[in-house]
Protein backbone atom coordinates (compact mmCIF):
# COMPACT_ATOMS: atom_id res chain seq x y z
CA UNK A 1 0.00 0.00 0.00
CA UNK A 2 1.54 3.14 -1.04
CA UNK A 3 2.52 5.55 1.52
CA UNK A 4 2.80 9.36 1.09
CA UNK A 5 3.26 12.60 3.00
CA UNK A 6 -0.02 13.97 3.55
CA UNK A 7 1.22 17.32 5.29
CA UNK A 8 3.52 18.82 7.19
CA UNK A 9 3.65 21.40 10.74
CA UNK A 10 4.97 22.49 14.12
CA UNK A 11 2.43 20.84 15.64
CA UNK A 12 0.12 17.49 14.45
CA UNK A 13 -2.86 17.18 16.93
CA UNK A 14 -4.57 13.76 16.41
CA UNK A 15 -8.11 14.37 17.35
CA UNK A 16 -10.78 17.04 17.57
CA UNK A 17 -12.74 16.72 20.45
CA UNK A 18 -12.81 18.92 23.32
CA UNK A 19 -8.97 18.34 23.85
CA UNK A 20 -7.68 18.15 20.50
CA UNK A 21 -9.63 21.41 19.63
CA UNK A 22 -8.48 23.63 22.05
CA UNK A 23 -4.98 22.47 21.74
CA UNK A 24 -5.48 23.30 17.92
CA UNK A 25 -6.98 26.93 19.18
CA UNK A 26 -4.63 27.87 21.44
CA UNK A 27 -1.37 26.74 19.40
CA UNK A 28 -2.84 27.96 16.07
CA UNK A 29 -3.35 31.52 17.64
CA UNK A 30 -0.10 31.49 19.08
CA UNK A 31 1.26 31.59 15.52
CA UNK A 32 2.10 28.05 15.31
CA UNK A 33 1.54 26.01 12.14
CA UNK A 34 -0.94 22.74 13.18
CA UNK A 35 -2.53 20.01 11.39
CA UNK A 36 -5.41 18.54 12.99
CA UNK A 37 -6.03 14.81 12.38
CA UNK A 38 -9.79 13.53 12.58
CA UNK A 39 -10.65 9.44 12.05
CA UNK A 40 -14.19 10.45 11.28
CA UNK A 41 -16.23 12.99 9.19
CA UNK A 42 -16.76 16.86 9.36
CA UNK A 43 -20.45 16.82 9.04
CA UNK A 44 -22.96 19.45 8.09
CA UNK A 45 -25.28 19.79 10.68
CA UNK A 46 -28.12 20.98 8.60
CA UNK A 47 -27.66 17.46 6.54
CA UNK A 48 -27.19 15.25 9.64
CA UNK A 49 -29.80 12.86 9.75
CA UNK A 50 -32.85 13.63 12.31
CA UNK A 51 -33.56 10.42 13.62
CA UNK A 52 -31.32 8.95 16.47
CA UNK A 53 -30.23 6.17 14.96
CA UNK A 54 -29.07 7.13 11.86
CA UNK A 55 -27.10 10.43 13.32
CA UNK A 56 -25.26 8.31 15.96
CA UNK A 57 -24.65 5.91 13.38
CA UNK A 58 -23.23 8.60 11.60
CA UNK A 59 -21.11 10.60 14.59
CA UNK A 60 -20.30 7.83 17.17
CA UNK A 61 -17.50 4.94 17.47
CA UNK A 62 -18.91 2.23 15.74
CA UNK A 63 -22.39 3.27 15.84
CA UNK A 64 -22.74 3.26 19.63
CA UNK A 65 -21.70 -0.31 20.05
CA UNK A 66 -18.24 -0.40 21.47
CA UNK A 67 -18.59 -1.59 25.04
CA UNK A 68 -16.28 -2.32 27.67
CA UNK A 69 -16.03 -6.12 29.07
CA UNK A 70 -17.24 -7.45 32.52
CA UNK A 71 -19.80 -9.83 33.97
CA UNK A 72 -21.81 -7.72 31.67
CA UNK A 73 -21.01 -5.24 28.49
CA UNK A 74 -21.04 -1.75 28.86
CA UNK A 75 -21.54 0.39 26.30
CA UNK A 76 -18.67 3.45 25.68
CA UNK A 77 -20.54 6.50 23.90
CA UNK A 78 -17.96 8.33 21.83
CA UNK A 79 -17.99 10.61 19.30
CA UNK A 80 -16.39 9.59 16.21
CA UNK A 81 -16.06 13.13 14.15
CA UNK A 82 -15.11 16.68 13.87
CA UNK A 83 -15.55 17.61 17.41
CA UNK A 84 -15.39 14.23 19.19
CA UNK A 85 -17.72 13.47 21.70
CA UNK A 86 -18.54 17.19 22.21
CA UNK A 87 -21.00 17.07 18.61
CA UNK A 88 -23.38 14.47 19.99
CA UNK A 89 -23.59 15.65 23.80
CA UNK A 90 -26.17 17.99 25.98
CA UNK A 91 -23.20 20.65 26.46
CA UNK A 92 -23.05 20.32 30.00
CA UNK A 93 -20.71 22.80 31.68
CA UNK A 94 -18.93 21.94 34.93
CA UNK A 95 -15.44 23.61 36.48
CA UNK A 96 -13.27 21.03 37.98
CA UNK A 97 -14.23 20.27 41.98
CA UNK A 98 -12.10 21.73 44.45
CA UNK A 99 -11.53 18.19 46.05
CA UNK A 100 -10.32 16.67 43.21
CA UNK A 101 -7.79 19.69 42.46
CA UNK A 102 -6.62 19.00 45.87
CA UNK A 103 -6.36 15.27 45.23
CA UNK A 104 -4.22 15.83 41.95
CA UNK A 105 -1.89 18.76 43.84
CA UNK A 106 -1.02 16.35 46.54
CA UNK A 107 -1.23 12.90 45.44
CA UNK A 108 0.03 13.04 41.89
CA UNK A 109 1.80 16.37 41.93
CA UNK A 110 0.42 17.99 39.09
CA UNK A 111 -0.60 21.10 41.35
CA UNK A 112 1.03 23.27 38.61
CA UNK A 113 -1.17 21.84 35.94
CA UNK A 114 -4.84 22.60 38.14
CA UNK A 115 -3.89 25.67 39.95
CA UNK A 116 -6.98 27.77 40.16
CA UNK A 117 -5.19 31.19 40.14
CA UNK A 118 -4.04 29.81 36.64
CA UNK A 119 -7.49 27.79 36.06
CA UNK A 120 -9.92 30.33 36.98
CA UNK A 121 -9.13 32.91 34.53
CA UNK A 122 -9.20 29.96 31.52
CA UNK A 123 -12.46 28.88 33.06
CA UNK A 124 -13.91 32.32 32.33
CA UNK A 125 -12.24 32.75 29.13
CA UNK A 126 -13.63 29.24 27.76
CA UNK A 127 -17.22 29.94 29.51
CA UNK A 128 -17.65 33.48 27.45
CA UNK A 129 -15.90 32.61 23.60
CA UNK A 130 -18.67 29.11 24.32
CA UNK A 131 -21.72 31.19 25.06
CA UNK A 132 -22.01 28.94 28.64
CA UNK A 133 -25.31 30.16 30.44
CA UNK A 134 -27.87 28.44 33.06
CA UNK A 135 -30.70 26.51 31.03
CA UNK A 136 -33.37 29.14 31.07
CA UNK A 137 -36.51 28.24 31.96
CA UNK A 138 -38.08 29.05 28.83
CA UNK A 139 -36.10 26.06 27.31
CA UNK A 140 -36.14 23.93 30.53
CA UNK A 141 -39.43 21.70 28.77
CA UNK A 142 -41.49 19.65 30.46
CA UNK A 143 -39.06 16.59 31.61
CA UNK A 144 -36.71 18.49 33.27
CA UNK A 145 -39.86 20.99 35.28
CA UNK A 146 -40.93 17.69 36.36
CA UNK A 147 -37.49 17.11 38.01
CA UNK A 148 -37.19 20.07 39.54
CA UNK A 149 -40.36 19.15 41.12
CA UNK A 150 -39.52 15.83 42.15
CA UNK A 151 -36.16 17.91 43.75
CA UNK A 152 -37.69 20.23 45.63
CA UNK A 153 -40.27 17.80 46.98
CA UNK A 154 -37.47 15.84 49.01
CA UNK A 155 -35.59 19.15 49.41
CA UNK A 156 -32.67 18.11 46.97
CA UNK A 157 -30.04 20.59 45.82
CA UNK A 158 -31.14 21.06 42.38
CA UNK A 159 -30.77 23.41 39.31
CA UNK A 160 -31.02 24.25 35.73
CA UNK A 161 -27.42 23.33 34.05
CA UNK A 162 -25.26 25.03 32.83
CA UNK A 163 -24.41 24.22 29.44
CA UNK A 164 -22.42 26.13 26.24
CA UNK A 165 -25.80 26.51 24.48
CA UNK A 166 -26.66 30.49 25.29
CA UNK A 167 -29.11 30.75 22.15
CA UNK A 168 -30.62 27.21 22.94
CA UNK A 169 -34.37 26.93 21.65
CA UNK A 170 -35.18 23.98 23.15
CA UNK A 171 -35.20 21.47 20.03
CA UNK A 172 -34.21 18.79 21.81
CA UNK A 173 -31.71 17.51 19.83
CA UNK A 174 -28.49 17.60 20.87
CA UNK A 175 -27.49 14.10 20.16
CA UNK A 176 -28.81 14.71 16.34
CA UNK A 177 -26.45 17.52 16.34
CA UNK A 178 -28.11 21.14 17.52
CA UNK A 179 -30.72 22.37 14.95
CA UNK A 180 -29.44 26.34 14.62
CA UNK A 181 -25.34 25.04 15.56
CA UNK A 182 -26.56 27.05 18.94
CA UNK A 183 -24.93 24.51 20.84
CA UNK A 184 -21.08 25.34 21.07
CA UNK A 185 -19.45 22.08 20.43
CA UNK A 186 -15.74 22.01 19.48
CA UNK A 187 -17.13 21.61 15.65
CA UNK A 188 -18.86 25.23 15.47
CA UNK A 189 -16.78 27.20 17.84
CA UNK A 190 -13.01 25.96 18.12
CA UNK A 191 -12.33 24.08 14.98
CA UNK A 192 -13.39 26.70 12.94
CA UNK A 193 -11.76 29.40 14.94
CA UNK A 194 -8.11 27.30 14.84
CA UNK A 195 -8.82 27.06 10.98
CA UNK A 196 -9.04 30.47 10.59
CA UNK A 197 -5.54 31.11 12.08
CA UNK A 198 -4.37 28.82 9.26
CA UNK A 199 -4.42 25.34 10.96
CA UNK A 200 -4.95 22.49 8.63
CA UNK A 201 -7.78 19.95 9.48
CA UNK A 202 -7.77 16.40 7.55
CA UNK A 203 -10.85 13.92 7.86
CA UNK A 204 -11.03 9.88 7.33
CA UNK A 205 -7.25 10.05 8.67
CA UNK A 206 -6.62 7.44 11.10
CA UNK A 207 -3.51 7.56 13.23
CA UNK A 208 -2.25 4.39 14.27
CA UNK A 209 1.52 5.36 15.63
CA UNK A 210 3.92 8.11 16.73
CA UNK A 211 7.29 8.27 14.05
CA UNK A 212 9.86 8.81 16.74
CA UNK A 213 13.75 9.95 15.71
CA UNK A 214 16.42 9.42 18.22
CA UNK A 215 13.86 9.43 21.39
CA UNK A 216 12.16 12.41 19.83
CA UNK A 217 8.59 12.19 18.41
CA UNK A 218 8.65 13.67 14.84
CA UNK A 219 5.50 12.65 13.35
CA UNK A 220 2.42 10.16 13.09
CA UNK A 221 1.87 7.71 10.52
CA UNK A 222 -1.83 6.25 10.05
CA UNK A 223 -4.95 5.22 6.99
CA UNK A 224 -6.69 7.20 4.90
CA UNK A 225 -10.33 5.79 5.35
CA UNK A 226 -12.61 5.93 2.12
CA UNK A 227 -15.45 8.32 3.38
CA UNK A 228 -18.45 5.81 2.02
CA UNK A 229 -16.95 2.54 3.55
CA UNK A 230 -14.53 3.14 6.05
CA UNK A 231 -12.04 1.32 4.08
CA UNK A 232 -8.33 1.75 3.84
CA UNK A 233 -6.99 3.24 0.89
CA UNK A 234 -3.50 4.02 1.76
CA UNK A 235 -1.33 4.78 4.57
CA UNK A 236 0.12 8.61 4.97
CA UNK A 237 2.58 10.17 7.36
CA UNK A 238 2.23 13.38 8.68
CA UNK A 239 5.48 15.26 10.26
CA UNK A 240 5.94 17.48 13.25
CA UNK A 241 8.56 19.85 13.51
CA UNK A 242 8.15 20.79 17.06
CA UNK A 243 5.56 18.20 18.56
CA UNK A 244 2.98 15.44 18.27
CA UNK A 245 -0.43 16.02 20.67
CA UNK A 246 -2.11 12.70 21.39
CA UNK A 247 -5.87 13.67 21.68
CA UNK A 248 -7.80 10.48 20.30
CA UNK A 249 -9.67 9.77 23.46
CA UNK A 250 -9.52 7.39 26.12
CA UNK A 251 -9.72 4.11 24.42
CA UNK A 252 -7.39 5.29 21.48
CA UNK A 253 -5.07 7.20 22.72
CA UNK A 254 -3.57 4.17 24.93
CA UNK A 255 -3.20 2.20 21.55
CA UNK A 256 -1.57 4.59 19.98
CA UNK A 257 0.75 4.57 22.95
CA UNK A 258 0.91 0.78 22.89
CA UNK A 259 1.49 0.34 19.00
CA UNK A 260 4.19 3.27 19.61
CA UNK A 261 6.20 1.52 22.24
CA UNK A 262 5.34 4.27 24.82
CA UNK A 263 6.22 3.25 28.47
CA UNK A 264 4.56 3.44 31.65
CA UNK A 265 1.06 2.32 32.50
CA UNK A 266 -0.55 2.62 29.43
CA UNK A 267 -4.22 1.86 29.31
CA UNK A 268 -4.41 1.13 33.30
CA UNK A 269 -6.46 3.14 35.37
CA UNK A 270 -9.52 3.28 32.79
CA UNK A 271 -12.36 4.69 35.04
CA UNK A 272 -15.56 6.34 34.09
CA UNK A 273 -19.29 7.50 35.27
CA UNK A 274 -21.28 4.47 34.47
CA UNK A 275 -25.22 5.46 34.42
CA UNK A 276 -28.37 4.09 34.02
CA UNK A 277 -31.92 5.44 33.47
CA UNK A 278 -35.45 5.31 34.42
CA UNK A 279 -38.99 6.56 33.26
CA UNK A 280 -41.88 7.81 34.84
CA UNK A 281 -45.76 8.35 33.46
CA UNK A 282 -47.33 11.03 33.71
CA UNK A 283 -51.18 11.83 33.77
CA UNK A 284 -50.29 15.53 32.18
CA UNK A 285 -48.34 15.44 28.71
CA UNK A 286 -44.56 15.76 29.47
CA UNK A 287 -43.57 16.91 25.58
CA UNK A 288 -40.09 15.52 25.86
CA UNK A 289 -39.66 16.50 22.52
CA UNK A 290 -39.67 20.37 23.56
CA UNK A 291 -36.41 21.51 25.73
CA UNK A 292 -33.04 21.30 26.35
CA UNK A 293 -32.34 17.66 25.74
CA UNK A 294 -30.34 18.14 28.73
CA UNK A 295 -32.07 20.86 31.24
CA UNK A 296 -31.95 20.03 34.99
CA UNK A 297 -29.53 18.25 37.63
CA UNK A 298 -29.16 17.33 41.33
CA UNK A 299 -25.79 17.13 42.10
CA UNK A 300 -25.00 14.55 45.00
CA UNK A 301 -21.38 14.49 45.41
CA UNK A 302 -21.11 13.55 48.90
CA UNK A 303 -22.84 10.59 47.98
CA UNK A 304 -20.99 9.41 44.81
CA UNK A 305 -23.55 10.31 42.29
CA UNK A 306 -25.68 12.56 40.22
CA UNK A 307 -28.87 12.48 39.22
CA UNK A 308 -29.92 14.32 35.71
CA UNK A 309 -32.47 15.19 33.49
CA UNK A 310 -32.37 13.09 30.01
CA UNK A 311 -34.73 13.97 27.10
CA UNK A 312 -34.89 10.84 24.38
CA UNK A 313 -36.19 11.05 20.61
CA UNK A 314 -39.43 8.92 20.43
CA UNK A 315 -37.92 6.38 18.57
CA UNK A 316 -35.65 5.55 21.69
CA UNK A 317 -38.03 6.28 24.21
CA UNK A 318 -40.44 3.89 23.20
CA UNK A 319 -37.54 0.74 23.06
CA UNK A 320 -37.87 1.58 27.05
CA UNK A 321 -41.28 1.18 27.61
CA UNK A 322 -42.76 -1.99 29.19
CA UNK A 323 -45.13 -4.74 28.20
CA UNK A 324 -46.74 -6.11 25.74
CA UNK A 325 -49.66 -6.54 23.14
CA UNK A 326 -52.24 -4.20 24.16
CA UNK A 327 -50.77 -3.16 27.58
CA UNK A 328 -47.64 -1.72 25.46
CA UNK A 329 -49.92 -0.21 22.95
CA UNK A 330 -51.46 1.35 25.10
CA UNK A 331 -48.08 3.07 27.18
CA UNK A 332 -47.28 3.97 23.49
CA UNK A 333 -50.25 5.74 22.90
CA UNK A 334 -49.14 8.01 26.20
CA UNK A 335 -45.58 8.84 24.62
CA UNK A 336 -45.96 12.01 25.67
CA UNK A 337 -46.55 11.53 28.99
CA UNK A 338 -43.29 9.90 30.04
CA UNK A 339 -40.01 11.77 31.78
CA UNK A 340 -36.67 10.17 31.46
CA UNK A 341 -34.03 10.65 34.22
CA UNK A 342 -30.95 9.26 34.55
CA UNK A 343 -28.25 8.55 38.04
CA UNK A 344 -24.76 8.68 37.03
CA UNK A 345 -22.31 8.07 39.70
CA UNK A 346 -18.20 8.39 40.10
CA UNK A 347 -17.22 4.94 40.53
CA UNK A 348 -14.18 3.55 42.02
CA UNK A 349 -13.74 0.41 39.95
CA UNK A 350 -10.68 0.94 37.44
CA UNK A 351 -10.16 -1.19 34.33
CA UNK A 352 -8.04 -1.57 31.39
CA UNK A 353 -7.40 -0.63 27.62
CA UNK A 354 -5.38 -2.92 25.39
CA UNK A 355 -4.65 -3.89 21.86
CA UNK A 356 -7.35 -6.30 21.09
CA UNK A 357 -8.02 -8.86 17.61
CA UNK A 358 -6.61 -6.68 14.42
CA UNK A 359 -5.54 -3.90 16.88
CA UNK A 360 -9.17 -3.06 17.81
CA UNK A 361 -9.49 -2.12 21.56
CA UNK A 362 -10.12 -4.42 24.29
CA UNK A 363 -11.65 -2.61 27.38
CA UNK A 364 -12.08 -4.56 30.50
CA UNK A 365 -14.28 -3.09 33.42
CA UNK A 366 -16.22 -5.07 36.32
CA UNK A 367 -17.87 -2.07 39.08
CA UNK A 368 -17.63 -2.86 42.25
CA UNK A 369 -19.89 -3.84 45.22
CA UNK A 370 -20.15 -0.71 46.06
CA UNK A 371 -19.90 0.92 43.63
CA UNK A 372 -23.29 -1.34 42.59
CA UNK A 373 -24.74 -0.42 45.86
CA UNK A 374 -23.78 3.54 45.43
CA UNK A 375 -25.80 3.67 42.06
CA UNK A 376 -28.80 1.66 43.30
CA UNK A 377 -29.16 4.65 45.74
CA UNK A 378 -29.52 7.28 43.25
CA UNK A 379 -31.64 5.01 41.15
CA UNK A 380 -33.96 4.57 44.23
CA UNK A 381 -33.82 8.34 44.75
CA UNK A 382 -34.77 9.06 41.32
CA UNK A 383 -37.77 6.99 41.91
CA UNK A 384 -39.21 8.38 45.13
CA UNK A 385 -38.45 11.77 42.43
CA UNK A 386 -40.84 10.65 40.21
CA UNK A 387 -43.90 10.21 42.54
CA UNK A 388 -43.06 13.07 44.49
CA UNK A 389 -43.35 15.14 41.17
CA UNK A 390 -46.76 13.45 40.24
CA UNK A 391 -45.85 10.25 38.07
CA UNK A 392 -48.50 7.53 38.16
CA UNK A 393 -46.24 4.63 36.92
CA UNK A 394 -42.54 4.53 37.52
CA UNK A 395 -40.63 1.72 34.79
CA UNK A 396 -36.92 1.07 36.71
CA UNK A 397 -35.54 -1.14 34.14
CA UNK A 398 -33.72 -2.93 36.88
CA UNK A 399 -33.82 -6.98 36.91
CA UNK A 400 -35.27 -8.75 39.97
CA UNK A 401 -37.61 -5.69 39.92
CA UNK A 402 -41.19 -5.42 38.89
CA UNK A 403 -41.46 -3.63 35.94
CA UNK A 404 -43.10 -0.96 36.62
CA UNK A 405 -44.03 0.36 40.23
CA UNK A 406 -47.39 1.79 40.91
CA UNK A 407 -46.71 4.08 43.78
CA UNK A 408 -43.94 5.46 46.58
CA UNK A 409 -44.98 2.32 48.57
CA UNK A 410 -43.62 0.51 45.66
CA UNK A 411 -40.16 1.95 45.44
CA UNK A 412 -39.49 -0.25 49.05
CA UNK A 413 -39.74 -3.52 46.14
CA UNK A 414 -36.71 -1.64 44.32
CA UNK A 415 -34.76 -0.63 47.88
CA UNK A 416 -34.73 -4.42 49.10
CA UNK A 417 -33.92 -5.69 45.54
CA UNK A 418 -30.20 -7.71 45.77
CA UNK A 419 -28.86 -5.98 42.87
CA UNK A 420 -25.75 -7.27 41.26
CA UNK A 421 -23.83 -5.58 38.22
CA UNK A 422 -25.72 -7.48 35.78
CA UNK A 423 -29.27 -6.56 37.18
CA UNK A 424 -28.34 -2.91 35.59
CA UNK A 425 -28.31 -1.52 32.26
CA UNK A 426 -25.34 1.16 32.31
CA UNK A 427 -23.73 3.20 29.36
CA UNK A 428 -21.09 5.04 30.09
CA UNK A 429 -19.61 8.53 28.30
CA UNK A 430 -17.07 10.39 30.78
CA UNK A 431 -13.94 8.05 29.89
CA UNK A 432 -10.73 8.64 32.59
CA UNK A 433 -7.21 7.67 32.78
CA UNK A 434 -5.41 5.30 30.25
CA UNK A 435 -2.62 7.48 30.42
CA UNK A 436 -2.44 9.63 33.34
CA UNK A 437 -0.24 12.59 33.96
CA UNK A 438 1.94 12.65 37.27
CA UNK A 439 5.13 13.24 38.48
CA UNK A 440 6.27 9.49 38.96
CA UNK A 441 7.38 8.27 35.67
CA UNK A 442 6.86 4.64 37.47
CA UNK A 443 2.94 5.46 37.96
CA UNK A 444 2.27 7.75 35.21
CA UNK A 445 2.54 8.13 31.24
CA UNK A 446 3.10 11.96 30.79
CA UNK A 447 4.37 14.67 33.14
CA UNK A 448 2.93 17.57 34.62
CA UNK A 449 3.28 19.50 31.55
CA UNK A 450 1.47 16.38 29.43
CA UNK A 451 4.50 15.25 27.80
CA UNK A 452 5.48 11.41 27.92
CA UNK A 453 8.19 11.01 30.05
CA UNK A 454 11.22 9.18 27.97
CA UNK A 455 9.54 10.64 25.01
CA UNK A 456 10.31 14.68 23.83
CA UNK A 457 7.81 16.20 21.73
CA UNK A 458 4.94 13.65 22.18
CA UNK A 459 2.06 15.51 24.29
CA UNK A 460 -1.34 13.87 25.55
CA UNK A 461 -4.34 16.25 25.74
CA UNK A 462 -6.97 14.59 26.51
CA UNK A 463 -9.08 12.99 29.52
CA UNK A 464 -6.50 10.16 29.45
CA UNK A 465 -4.51 12.21 31.36
CA UNK A 466 -6.50 12.99 34.07
CA UNK A 467 -5.49 10.42 36.86
CA UNK A 468 -9.14 10.19 38.68
CA UNK A 469 -12.44 10.30 37.47
CA UNK A 470 -14.17 13.81 38.66
CA UNK A 471 -17.79 13.07 39.41
CA UNK A 472 -19.30 15.71 37.16
CA UNK A 473 -19.26 16.03 33.54
CA UNK A 474 -15.47 16.86 32.14
CA UNK A 475 -15.14 18.45 29.10
CA UNK A 476 -14.97 21.69 30.61
CA UNK A 477 -11.91 20.33 33.06
CA UNK A 478 -10.25 18.56 29.52
CA UNK A 479 -10.39 22.20 28.07
CA UNK A 480 -9.33 24.30 30.83
CA UNK A 481 -6.23 21.70 31.35
CA UNK A 482 -5.29 21.55 27.94
CA UNK A 483 -5.15 25.38 27.28
CA UNK A 484 -3.32 25.71 30.64
CA UNK A 485 -0.53 23.01 28.94
CA UNK A 486 -1.08 24.22 25.28
CA UNK A 487 -0.65 28.02 26.30
CA UNK A 488 2.81 26.81 28.13
CA UNK A 489 4.04 24.76 25.00
CA UNK A 490 3.27 27.71 22.54
CA UNK A 491 5.52 30.29 24.61
CA UNK A 492 7.92 27.38 25.64
CA UNK A 493 8.26 26.50 21.92
CA UNK A 494 8.63 30.43 20.63
CA UNK A 495 11.12 30.94 23.23
CA UNK A 496 13.33 27.99 22.18
CA UNK A 497 12.96 29.30 18.48
CA UNK A 498 13.94 32.73 19.32
CA UNK A 499 17.00 31.65 21.17
CA UNK A 500 18.34 29.02 18.42
CA UNK A 501 17.54 32.54 16.38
Amino acid sequence: MKRATLDEADFVIVGTGAGGATAARVLAAAGHSVVMLEEGARLNTSERPRDAGGALAQAMRDGGSQVAFGSAPMPLLQGRCVGGSTAINSGIIWRMPDDVVEDWTSRFGLGHLVDPAVTDPIYDRIEEELEVTPTGDEVLGGNAKAMARGAEALGLPGAPMRRNAGRCRGSGECLQGCPGERRQSMDVSYIPRALADGARLHTHARVERVLVERGRAVGVRGRRLDASTGRSRATFEVRARRGVVLAAGVVHTPLILLRSHVAGPVGLHFQCHPGAAMLGRFDTPIRMSFGATQGYEVPMRERGYKLESLSLPPEMLAARIPGTGAEWQERIAALDHYAQWAAQSRFEAQGRVRLGFGGTPWVNYEPTEHDIAKLKEGLVLLARMMFEAGAREVYPGIGHVPEVLHGPDDVRLLEAAATTRPDLHLMASHLFGTARAGVDASDSVVGPNLEAHGMRGLFVMDASIFPTNLGVNPQHSIMAVVWRAATELAAEDAGRVARAG
